[in-house]
């Protein structure tokens, strides 16, 4: 992550969106309303909300990339049964 001015908090979860694409491994994000670089370690799509995890702010701000909440594709079914 490159050092803004932004306000943060070690362990602080935050949701981001992917601004633009910068090189194969470089994007641009908004977060906390700032415009920040960021070198993601997995793919992620110019457009995509993510949600990122504070892990370090000195000497430089580090994030973890969070994995998308289970949607209810991923959820069993409720299944009615008749007697």
């Amino acid at each position: 992550m490159s050092f803004q001015s932004i306000p943060l908090r070690v362990g602080e979860i935050l949701a981001a969106k992917v601004r633009r694409k910068l090189a194969s491994n470089r994007v641009m994000i908004e977060l906390k309303g700032r415009m920040m670089v960021a070198d993601p370690d997995q793919a992620v799509n110019v457009g995509d909300y993510i949600s990122v995890q504070v892990i370090a702010i000195s000497p430089r701000i580090r994030l973890r990339l969070l994995p998308p909440p289970q949607t209810a594709t991923n959820q069993p079914l409720p299944v009615d049964l008749r007697t």
